[in-house]
């Protein structure tokens, strides 16, 4: 597994470093699979299969005859007996079907478990775009700084400014290179839980494809509803319910005990006698030592049952929640990016150049400066909170499952 991918990222790196080949980034769908192939919950899927398809088999086998040899008094007197043991009550069958429903329940788990590694990949990875998206709005935003602290310091040198200003501008600049410090701070730890999402410490500083969605539609919230009752979660809880159906009805079994059947060959070497002894051996008041492991099945039966409806009242209200929220910042977006963006972009270059022209004060550049950074990071973070919102909407639906290529079958 290491060792193909070592070679996929050896070949990335090649095809990068030959004449006239454009270096790419990595993808979403490219981190999803790298997810797949180096996080242990996924790679322990096919052994966890293995091992209940092996307790499907060993459930299936049937008790062996058993051979027992005696002799006594120096093998004056020798027997050889078989014992076959007779399973009542439908015993391997149940012990079969609850094989099998284990055996559904763990893949049931399995689905539930790609769900949640898609989940934390896809929000790493786009916490990922948001912080280096802020990072290139700040380091902007300290060349803009840059640049103004020049035209402040010429303005000075010709008279035409106070030197307050300057020292102004330079106060603007030292906090402009400090926001940049903290916004690369931020893309560092976003890296490190990308690193930890995908399992393997190369993505740390690889580079990524794409940027945030500017789409800020909304999907129907009862569509979504309808959906809830199919989700791998719910199905989940189903596959355990019918597990302790069954475990239930294989403890039922157990209360008819099995009959031993014994047949014997005997041989007396005093008198040269032999002769065939048949026997068999039959539990009393069977139905009376087994009431326990019904009446804890019965009470797992019934915690399985109350735990799904409880699981299905949550899941709902997660998702309420969960909307509320994809909602309100699909509102923001769009709002900032209709009514907020374009205001603050034309004020600054209005108040730039009328700067230069000596018609506004540097304060007023400062603060529209200042405007313009806020409104563009805000709409940065209510589109992250937004991609946000979209992953945990699709969590809950069952919609952010690994590719195929993962999958464990």
């Amino acid at each position: 597994m290491r060792f193909r991918i070592f070679v996929t990222t050896v070949g990335i790196c090649a095809l990068a470093l030959l004449p006239g080949a454009t270096a790419r980034g990595l993808s979403l769908e490219e981190a999803l699979i790298l997810a797949g192939q180096s996080r242990f919950e996924i790679t322990a899927i096919p052994r966890e299969i293995q091992s209940g398809e092996g307790k499907v088999l060993q459930a299936s086998v049937t008790p062996a005859p058993e051979l027992d040899l005696e002799t006594r008094n120096a093998f004056e007197e020798s027997k050889a007996e078989m014992r076959f043991v007779w399973e009542r009550g439908g015993k391997r069958d149940a012990r079969v079907a609850s094989a099998r429903a284990g055996l559904d329940a763990l893949g049931a788990q399995a689905e539930v478990r790609q769900l949640d590694v898609g989940q934390q990949v896809r929000k790493a990875f786009s916490a990922v775009l948001a912080a280096e998206q802020s990072l290139a709005l700040t380091e902007d935003a300290l060349a803009l700084a840059r640049s103004l602290s020049d035209t402040v310091a010429e303005k000075v040198r010709a008279g035409a400014a106070s030197p307050i200003e300057e020292t102004r501008s330079a106060v603007r600049l030292h906090g402009a290179a400090a926001e940049v410090e903290r916004a690369r701070r931020e893309v560092a730890l976003a890296r490190a839980d990308l690193s930890l999402s995908v399992g393997d410490p190369g993505v740390r500083s690889a580079p990524l494809e794409g940027g945030l969605s500017e789409d800020t539609t909304v999907p129907d919230l009862t569509a979504a509803k309808e959906q809830m009752s199919a989700t791998p979660d719910l199905k989940q809880l189903d596959r355990e319910v019918l597990l302790r159906r069954s475990v239930f009805a294989e403890a039922k079994t157990q209360s008819k005990r099995d009959i031993t059947w014994r047949a014997a060959a005997n041989y007396n070497q005093l008198d040269d006698n032999a002769w065939v002894s048949v026997g068999v051996s039959i539990p009393l008041f069977a139905s009376d030592r087994n009431r326990g492991a019904l009446a804890t099945a019965a009470a797992e039966v019934e915690r399985g049952e109350m735990e799904r409806t409880a699981t299905e009242r949550r899941l709902a209200a997660e998702l309420d929640r969960t909307f509320a929220g994809l909602q309100a910042s699909a509102r923001e977006a769009a709002i900032l990016r209709g009514d907020v963006l374009g205001g603050a972009e034309r004020a600054f270059a209005t108040v730039q150049e009328g700067y230069r022209l000596g018609k506004f004060p540097y304060l007023d550049v400062l603060d529209a400066s200042q405007v313009l950074l806020e409104a563009r990071l805000q709409y940065t973070a209510a589109l992250s909170a937004l991609a946000q919102a979209r992953i945990d909407v699709d969590r809950l639906l069952g919609k952010t499952s690994l590719p195929s290529t993962s999958s464990i079958r």
